[in-house]
Parts: C-alpha cells; structure tokens; sequence
C-alpha cells in the first residue's frame, strides 16, 4: 500500500547565528510537528527516516520523514472522526518494522512496510488512562502503563505546564504495567501498585528488563528510578536518593542496553541553584559514575548514546556537553532553538541520530512547532554558552 500523501520537501538549511553550525528546518507548514520523545525509537529504514506526527489539513496523523529526498510520507489517516480518538505511540518496533496507536480502547499495529493495520490488545478495564508502548529487546512484547483515572475529582493537563501534576502524586492511583505479547494479543499485568507509575522503558538490548519511575515532583517521591525484570517480578530501586530533598529523574537507556542515564541536582544551602550531576549506572546497581554537570537552574532534558557526551535543550540553546573524567565541560551551543516550553511538545526534547552525527529536536520559534536537525561540527570549534 502507498502512503496516504506526500508532502513535498519544506526542507530549508541555514547557519546557526551563534555557533555557525548547519541547521536544517526540516518542517515548515501552519501546524504542529512531533518527533518521539527521547526515550523512544524514531528510527528505520537503516536509520534513513524517522516517524513523526503533524497537525495537516485539521488532523493529526503519522508521518515519515526521507533524509535523503526530505520528502514526507502521510502513513495514516484519522480523518474519519466518528471512528474515536486516537493516540500515537510514537515508538518503532525495530524488529517488527511496526508502530502502534490506540483507538477506542484497541491497540493497533502499522507496518511501516505495507501500512497495513493489525488489532493487537484490547484494553481491560475502564476507568484507567493508557500510556506508554514501547517495545523491549527481541521486538516480542510491549509494555504499557495504566493509571487509575482520577478526573472525577482531580483537573489535570500534564501537557500545559504540568497542572495536577502534584495533585495527582498525593492521590496515589492504583497503576499497571502490562506485557503485552505481539504475536498472540495476550497481555499480563507484570507489575502494579497504589503509586504513580511513568516512564516504562524496556531495555533496548536485554530482554524482560525494564525501568520505571515513581511519578511526581523529584524531590518528594520516595524513590524516581526502578527496575523490574518481568521474568521473575523482581523489582528494585536504581540510585537510591542519597541525601535529602536530592532531585533524580530524566533516566534513559543508553545505546548499549544495560546502562541508564540520569540527573542528580543536589540541594545547595543558601543558594536556590542546585548543583547538577549527570550520571550513569548498570541497570543491576552496580558501576555508578557520576559527573559534576552544572549548576543548572531547573532539570534539563538530556540524551546521550553513551557515557562521552550529552545533549541537552534548557534555557534557548541546544548545547553539547563532553564529559572530562569526574565531571563534564562547560556547555557548548551547538543551536539556538529559542522554543517556548510553553506546553510538553514545544519542549526541544533532543536526541542523538543513532550513529551520533546530528541531533533531532523541536521548536515553537516560527509560532508552530517544527522539526530541526543540527550537525555536529568539531566539538572544540563551538562556543561556550557564557560566550554567546
């Protein structure tokens, strides 16, 4: 089956004003684009496109972007209302080459190959919200989190400036983890609790292992990272917090699988900017490294492949950052995105090409968010933050 539509290229490269480096606007038409978040899969094709969503013609549907031809691929069609509303996982089963979306209650896979649309899982229970749908190593399963819907009596919109989101920490929701198998549709529950489950990511690598996170303001959850193996329901806290109002959380799987990523803001008697560490640690709790990063005057999101280098998108700048043994550089621009984070998709949200390369992020700058993607020069030619 062929896309839907193509888009012709709105493809457009300039030079960084502050950092001279090649800055290519991938996106340019009066609606929202959204890449996956950092923690998700975008990538196929040997790493040629990446998916992504777009408000066009009053509808929010799948696309693929071609590196190469910067042509758009309409992969979807929600046009037809009346079949429900849908949410897009934003996440690419690379094994499988599918990804996912729920409508009314029903889990669907898309094959990136033919576009042809399979119903996987029917969602249990009312009375909860479905998020998450990444798939673990192997491409076999994939997990997904319900929480307990507390609108009845608590206001909540995550995506504009968090409102409830405290709210919503104190009720403690009843919360479930599914796995849910790909081939026969049958899910399990592989975890659940009286608290705010987020952020399930299943190892990229290693297979039945996963992270999650306590949801609610760092420094007042009893413990933001976890890791369960759903083979033996085992579950047990990663980077206990060590000292007391500590903020832990951005946590994400490096390339390699079996190491996870996150911030440390520690807090500084007398002066209300914490000091920042970005760390790194074995999934089983071992080989803690942690870097003097900062400080940082609120958590920054950051991405990396692996230990040497991060990319992270606070205040109006995408910077880079090297790591110099117990501790990194100073940043260093690599763009100026000027975004809003007015609300969660007008967040940068930065990440790495899988082979290192470039780095893909969003910006609300021209009113709308659309994509960019930013080559990385020589480290040492950029300038440092302080010198912009």
């Amino acid at each position: 089956m062929k896309p839907y539509k193509i888009y012709a290229p709105e493809r457009t490269t300039s030079k960084d004003r502050v950092s001279g480096a090649t800055v290519h606007q991938l996106t340019n038409y009066l609606g929202h684009s959204v890449h996956p978040y950092f923690t998700n899969n975008a990538w196929y094709d040997n790493d040629r496109r990446f998916i992504f969503t777009s408000d066009r013609e009053n509808v929010t549907n799948l696309f693929s972007f071609d590196l190469e031809s910067g042509e758009m691929a309409q992969l979807t069609d929600f046009s037809d209302r009346r079949k429900g509303p849908v949410q897009i996982v934003r996440h690419i089963n690379r094994e499988r080459n599918e990804t996912y979306y729920w409508q009314n209650g029903c889990l669907y896979g898309l094959s990136l190959s033919d576009l042809s649309v399979r119903p996987i899982f029917i969602a249990p229970k009312n009375g909860y919200h479905v998020g998450g749908g990444i798939t673990g190593a192997g491409g076999k399963y994939i997990y997904i989190g319900f929480s307990e819907d507390l609108t009845d009596r608590i206001f909540t919109n995550l995506g504009a400036s968090y409102i409830g989101f405290r709210e919503t920490f104190e009720a403690h929701p009843h919360c479930m983890i599914y796995q849910i198998d790909l081939d026969s549709g049958e899910g399990r529950v592989v975890w659940e609790e009286h608290c705010w489950v987020g952020h399930i990511n299943p190892s990229p690598t290693v297979d039945g292992i996963l992270t999650f996170c306590h949801e609610g303001p760092w420094d007042l959850v009893d413990n933001r990272m976890w890791v369960l193996d759903v083979n033996t329901g085992k579950v047990h806290q990663l980077r206990p917090r060590k000292a007391e109002g500590e903020m832990i959380g951005h946590e994400y799987w490096l390339q390699d699988g079996v190491h996870v990523a996150y911030q440390v803001h520690v807090p500084t008697p007398g002066n209300p900017v914490r000091t920042t560490y970005t760390g790194f640690i074995h999934y089983d709790g071992t080989g803690e490294v942690e870097a003097l990063n900062g400080p940082m005057h609120s958590p920054d999101h950051v991405h990396s492949l692996g230990m040497d280098m991060i990319v992270t998108d606070a205040g109006k700048a995408i910077k880079l950052i090297r790591r110099e043994g117990d501790k990194f550089d100073a940043p260093r621009v690599l763009a100026m995105h000027n975004s809003s984070f007015y609300f969660q998709n007008s967040h940068p949200h930065p990440s790495f090409t899988p082979d290192g390369k470039r780095v893909l992020y969003a910006s609300d700058l021209s009113g709308y968010i659309n994509l960019y993607l930013a080559e990385i020069p020589d480290y040492e030619t950029l300038p440092y933050l302080d010198q912009k």
